[in-house]
């Protein structure tokens, strides 16, 4: 899997990327954006499940950070129904949670785990991390 070359940068082996973050409280979610924001991350931030697939019709991130406790549809229904279309299956999803102890979360496919409160470094380095192992720090056509 590669990231687009449309809409990534590579510099000093520092891979740009599209995040979409699915978190349904508005300070984590902000806080979210704008520390990847200020790493050079185009990133994009729904409240719920339900509004992710909405916009996934049209978009393909190239890494999902994702809650788990949400209203309505929660992160483990949203891992299932993404893994189970084509389109967004190969996608990498580090999951941003409390339920670090939640059994259910050691059988889910997750490229990274980040327990909340999380700091800001971790959540960079575990990004950065998640993106070299996926798409080994290059562009697509590179």
């Amino acid at each position: 899997m590669a990231l687009r070359a449309s809409r990534t940068v590579c510099y000093l082996k520092k891979v740009m990327a599209d995040i979409l973050v699915i978190e349904d409280e508005a300070n984590i979610a902000r806080a979210v954006r704008d520390r990847l924001t200020r790493d050079g991350h185009r990133v994009d931030s729904r409240p719920s499940g339900e509004e992710a697939f909405i916009y996934l019709r049209d978009h393909t991130p190239d890494l999902i950070i994702l809650d788990m406790l949400m209203p309505e549809m929660d992160g483990f229904e949203v891992i299932e129904r993404l893994r189970a279309v084509p389109a967004t299956s190969k996608i990498p999803i580090i999951v941003l949670s409390v339920l670090a102890d939640d059994e259910r979360i050691r059988t889910l496919s997750l490229a990274a785990y980040l327990s909340k409160p999380y700091r800001g470094a971790d959540l960079l380095k575990t990004v950065h991390d998640v993106l070299d192992r996926t798409y080994g720090g290059a562009p697509h056509g590179s």
